[in-house]
């Protein structure tokens, strides 16, 4: 998974609500904004398109993103693979200049 992020055109309906669109090639899965990810369709929007009876199974996959620092600096790197965040997560816990490690979990559709 090679995860980029694309600036959006003033012609994109989420511009100026958005930084970038986090996209897994030509796959867009969220939108980043400095407050943290969204999801692409916004709960309200997906909530009232789909009937409140009938279950919905959607699937999908974890993204986690791991927020650190490096001398002060917040820092931010994402990761499809728990095991690879893991190995990350026990790298950088040897270093002194790393500090604030935090984990979040997206779940993003496939």
């Amino acid at each position: 998974m090679q995860l980029t992020y694309q600036k959006l055109g003033q012609d994109h309906p989420m511009y100026g609500k958005v930084d970038f669109l986090v996209a897994d090639g030509t796959t867009p899965i969220c939108y980043k904004t400095k407050a943290g990810y969204l999801p692409l369709e916004s709960s309200s929007i997906a909530s009232s398109a789909v009937n409140t009876t009938a279950t919905v199974e959607v699937d999908s996959k974890s993204l986690y993103v791991l927020s650190f620092k490096v001398n002060g600096e917040a820092e931010e790197m994402t990761f499809s693979s728990k095991k690879k965040l893991d190995k990350r997560i026990a790298l950088f816990s040897e270093k002194a200049f790393i500090t604030d490690m935090k984990t979040t979990v997206y779940k993003t559709i496939v």
